[in-house]
């Protein structure tokens, strides 16, 4: 028997389950989301900053 299956026979016979397979997988998803987020926005501040560089016209006729 190897250090990991003797580790999680002695969690097992404490009463515990290793969820480390489970945690990394909800830190990658949770990294995912976040960095979705960002890209988001920074594509959004970007669109920001290109439509207020265009000169401005506007359609005011003046009488």
């Amino acid at each position: 028997m190897d250090s990991q299956q003797q580790y999680e026979a002695l969690l097992a016979k404490w009463g515990y389950a290793d969820t480390s397979i489970e945690d990394h997988a909800r830190r990658q998803r949770r990294a995912r989301r976040i960095q979705a987020v960002v890209t988001f926005f920074k594509n959004a501040a970007k669109a920001i900053k290109k439509a207020s560089a265009r000169p401005q016209q506007l359609g005011q006729t003046s009488h």
